[in-house]
């Protein structure tokens, strides 16, 4: 960006230039924070004002939406926004970021073993030895069969919206009501933690009922993009998923690897959100449980719908019931809501 752009800006940083001198950015994004920042000067946001601010079209349109995604501010119309206040949006903006550095940090121990480990081989061993490709569904249900019949107690399984995880959701209700045991009839428990991009298939709420009942342990974490299930002993599934959307993953019984990938298993399981389905496949039976419920799905990202059919409610009142915990709570978006409400003991 031309120098006298820059100049033309500084009142936006209360008199600071945007550039070398100013403060930090603390959107991480210089045109980013430049941009909110003037935004913060007109509740009544529209493009017109950026563009005389200084800023190119280019910038604005980038960015627009990026903010809007961060709950920072909210559409009125094609060319109108409502800017939200900063004491509310950067908080719960913050705590998106440390839930990120909690993963990267949790992934760097992970990955720096597989490293160290790696290194102590010998030189002429076969780097793909211990890891398997699979390339169908008949590959991978060998492999799931094999996975939970070697485990000696506990398999962690993680699911995103990948081949393996639509397959499951697709399977007949009564494969899910099966007892799962090892190789010698030993009951094996099961850590299972569902991306909030599940919770709209309409299989759903009856599979998670379902494998409740059978003490599977449930959570939702939001923002999952890996399938991935290991056990006790070291054997290990990931599901990449190729170009047309097809199974193309990996069965790994390397020590190294399973190992990294149970750290991100446990990893993802802490940051979820427990999932406890009552016996008639609602989250609650009581008026308070059920406002906990809404909560907790809120907190994991699940749409109004997908709350109204976990519940067995219309989706009017849910719309309802969520604009009123919204209202209580003084959050202007859902992901808000979450947050102040973990914080309040609420959740």
């Amino acid at each position: 960006m031309a120098p006298e752009e820059e100049s033309d800006r500084s009142d936006f940083r209360t008199g600071a230039p945007t550039r070398d001198g100013g403060p930090e950015d603390p959107l991480g994004d210089a045109d980013l924070t430049d941009i909110y920042l003037a935004a913060l000067a007109h509740p009544l946001l529209r493009r017109e004002d950026l563009l005389a601010g200084g800023f190119n079209e280019a910038d604005i349109n980038d960015t627009l939406p990026l903010l809007e995604a961060r709950g920072m501010i909210q559409r009125l119309d094609r060319s109108s926004w409502r800017v939200l206040p900063p004491d509310v949006v950067l908080p719960a903006f913050a705590a998106r970021l440390e839930d990120r550095a909690r993963s990267v940090r949790s992934s760097a121990a992970a990955m720096t073993r597989v490293f160290q480990q790696h290194q102590e081989r010998p030189q002429d061993r076969d780097p793909f030895e211990g890891v398997q490709i699979v390339t169908s569904f008949a590959g991978i249900n060998q492999a799931l069969t094999r996975l939970i019949g070697t485990a000696r107690r506990d398999v962690m399984m993680v699911y995103a919206d990948s081949p393996i995880a639509r397959m499951l959701l697709d399977q007949p209700m009564a494969a899910h009501q099966r007892d799962l045991v090892n190789s010698s009839g030993a009951p094996v428990h099961v850590q299972a933690n569902y991306s909030d991009t599940l919770l709209d298939h309409p299989n759903f709420p009856e599979m998670l009922q379902l494998r409740a009942a059978k003490g599977d342990e449930q959570r939702v974490t939001p923002g999952m993009r890996l399938t991935t299930l290991v056990n006790d002993v070291g054997f290990a599934m990931v599901d990449l998923e190729d170009d047309q959307g097809q199974p193309h993953g990996l069965v790994v019984t390397d020590s190294a690897f399973s190992t990294a990938i149970a750290e991100v298993c446990r990893w993802g399981w802490q940051i979820g959100v427990p999932w406890r389905m009552g016996a008639d496949g609602t989250n609650t039976t009581g008026a308070a449980d059920q406002e906990r419920a809404i909560l907790q799905m809120m907190a994991a990202g699940a749409s109004d719908a997908a709350i109204a059919r976990h519940l067995k409610l219309s989706q009017r009142t849910v719309e309802r019931r969520v604009r009123a915990l919204m209202d209580r709570l003084n959050a202007t978006t859902r992901f808000q809501a979450g947050v102040l409400a973990v914080r309040r003991d609420l959740l």
